[in-house]
């Protein structure tokens, strides 16, 4: 039988990597997506479907037997605005975006897992955006948060038979990055103490550390490349008189 491991957002980045290294552990693994993907033909169960529709995620759901592990990794950049400039409909399709594929694959996920005669487990993949302020990133920002907190009202409601937590990862080597910066990387030596920014693998990391830890639920893991710790008060120079 196998252990069965569900991935949503699948199809690019972390998803991505992390559907892959299920399988080359040898999990039974079914990748939820919008989109399909090249490169996991062969190693997964891939399934499309529009996690920010209930009825779409329903259907999808009912097809699936036992769940033990869910990662999801759904969700897009969304809307960069400032708060003066944003407007309430951007608001609602960004949460749409970000914070219902997640919400959405939560509630199937728990349905499914309740049923299990064992322990399961669910990660969300969250941001360490959640936690700061920062210009133009209300949406995405707030959204993030949003799932922050519904991974720790999951995990108060069904405990103990689901551990629920969540990884809030700063800037991730992924596809969508590279293309923002024309296919480089910039220098990250200035805003993480790591000196660069994180990895998929990195990622990956902390979702098997989840996996294999049995005292932890309702938590949110930061992975800022020490960003957090760092306090740098920018002082402006006053004039020589």
């Amino acid at each position: 039988m196998g252990t069965n491991v569900i991935v949503t957002g699948h199809a690019s980045g972390i998803g991505w990597y992390i559907a892959k290294k299920f399988h080359d552990e040898g999990f039974n693994v079914t990748g939820i997506d919008k989109d399909r993907t090249s490169g996991l033909e062969k190693s997964i169960n891939q399934i499309q479907c529009d996690l920010s529709n209930w009825e779409a995620v329903k259907d999808t759901f009912s097809h699936l037997n036992r769940i033990d592990y869910a990662v999801n990794a759904a969700g897009v950049s969304g809307v960069r605005k400032s708060v003066d400039n944003i407007t309430s409909e951007e608001m609602i399709e960004s949460y749409k975006a970000i914070f219902l594929p997640t919400f959405h694959a939560c509630k199937a996920e728990i349905n499914c897992m309740v049923r299990n005669d064992s322990h399961s487990k669910i990660i969300n993949i969250a941001s360490s955006t959640a936690s700061f302020g920062s210009k133009d990133m209300v949406a995405y920002s707030s959204a993030k948060a949003a799932i922050v907190n519904l991974t720790k009202v999951c995990a108060v409601e069904y405990a103990p038979k689901i551990q629920i937590n969540s990884i809030s990862p700063a800037t991730v080597d992924t596809p969508m990055i590279r293309r923002k910066y024309n296919g480089e990387l910039p220098d990250y030596s200035d805003a993480y103490l790591t000196g660069n920014c994180g990895t998929v693998h990195d990622i990956w990391t902390a979702v098997k550390f989840f996996i294999e830890n049995d005292f932890m639920t309702g938590s949110d893991l930061l992975m800022d490349g020490g960003y957090s710790s760092s306090f740098s008060p920018r002082l402006k120079q006053k004039e020589a008189l």
